[in-house]
Parts: structure tokens; sequence; C-alpha cells
């Protein structure tokens, strides 16, 4: 039997920031879930835009015991998986993952993933692990965000409920998560790599603003690059711009 809670917000500036202020009194698997979000953000500190439409947002409390072998750096992977797994089996849409995390459909955001650590006396107590979905975000306002954008609604033609969606993503994530932190980013590894529509093609990294052929993704989840003169190298972190 999957056992987790799920805290349901009428409105929230930020699952994440109020699962991290919040987070001694959660318990390990604790889902908070929001259908408005008025102060979301991605990583390096992007907005989320929502708008009155119901859309998903969501942070998984998580307190791993065996902090020494559990795979922080591949939980936005491994949901990022769970993500596509759930649009392509019960709502028939087509994702792609831009690594390490960014879903698109049809070559346009619909989701982004955050994760971020409670840290006491400079131990991990605790993360914080978002995602955003546009369910129902309309055209007009899907056109004021500062790259391309995509929901479900507009993909479809039809409105869905955010809260089934969730129970769907819960109920995938928390079915095979033992499992994910035995073996970590090997356990997706496939399913990740069949998903990354990027790999074979050239590449720009925001943070170095430089050109790379996008090779591979190795055991750990990094990103294998070629440079112009084909040296290889490891993209630990990173955005990728094209």
């Amino acid at each position: 039997m999957l056992r987790y809670s799920i805290i349901k917000l009428e409105e929230v500036e930020s699952t994440n920031a109020y699962a991290l202020e919040f987070m001694p009194s959660f318990d390990d698997k604790t889902v908070i879930f929001t259908e408005k979000q008025t102060c979301g953000r991605g990583r390096y500190n992007r907005k989320w835009i929502g708008d009155d439409s119901s859309n998903l947002y969501m942070t998984i409390v998580l307190k791993p015991e065996n902090k020494k072998t559990y795979p922080f750096s591949n939980l936005t992977q491994y949901l990022s998986v769970i993500l596509c797994k759930v649009l392509e089996e019960d709502y028939n849409i087509i994702p792609s993952i831009k690594w390490p995390n960014d879903i698109l459909a049809e070559g346009c955001k619909i989701s982004g993933i955050l994760a971020e650590t409670y840290v006491k006396n400079t131990q991990i107590e605790g993360i914080a692990l978002g995602l955003g979905l546009n369910v129902n975000l309309k055209k007009e306002t899907l056109e004021k965000i500062d790259q391309k954008a995509i929901s479900m609604s507009v993909l479809k033609d039809k409105n869905f409920e955010p809260s089934d969606i969730l129970n769907k993503i819960c109920n995938s994530f928390f079915e095979n998560y033992n499992e994910f932190i035995q073996k970590g980013f090997e356990f997706i590894k496939n399913d990740y790599i069949k998903r990354c529509g990027f790999l074979g093609t050239n590449i720009t990294i925001r943070e170095e603003n430089k050109q790379y052929y996008a090779k591979s993704i190795d055991n750990n989840g990094l990103l294998i690059v070629k440079d112009g003169l084909g040296n290889e190298s490891k993209i630990i972190t990173g955005d990728i711009l094209c």
C-alpha cells in the first residue's frame, strides 16, 4: 500500500517556499498541492506565471533516512520521468525532457521541476521537490511568458482536473520510489534518455555561452558533451538554451 499524505491549499505564493518554511512540522512523503500559486519560481529564480485557471503546483516533502547513499542530485530527473509517463499513458501527450528536468510538449515548456533542501546545523533535514504543470493555462496567458510554453488544455482542447493529475503523479512516484533511492539514476537511465530529444544535436549551455554537441547521459545523470575540437567533458549543472 502506498503511503503519503496530501495537504491542499486554496492559494499560496509558492508550494516550495511553504514546504521549506514549515518543514519541521511535515512528515516524510507529505505532498503540498494548490491550483493557484501567486509567486512560484523555478531554477535561477525564474518566476512561474499563473492565472485564475486551475493548474497544478505541488511539492513533495522528503526526509531520507540514509543521506549518505541518497540520490539527491537525481531526484528532479526521477520526477521528470514519472511526469512524462503520466502524460503519455493517461493523457496521450508526448513529452520530451530538456536536461536536466524541464518537460516540453511540441517543443514548448509544459512543466518545470525544482528541488530545494532544508538544512539545519549544516545537515540536510528535508527536501522540497516541487513541480509546476501547465494544466488549464489559456493561450493568451501562455503568450505572455518569456519562452515558448504550452498547457494540457491547449494541446487537447479541453480542461482537466488538477487533483486527478496529482494523484496519478503521486501514485507513480511512490510506487517506484524505494527502488529509485536504492539504485539511483541507473534505475531511470533508459527511460530518461529515450525522452531526451536534444541528444545528438548542437546545444548552447547558458552558463558558458558556448556551443557543444550533446553526446549522451552518463550513469550519474550528467550530460556528456563535445566541443568544436572533439574534446569530451561532463556538465554537472547548467541550462540548455537550444
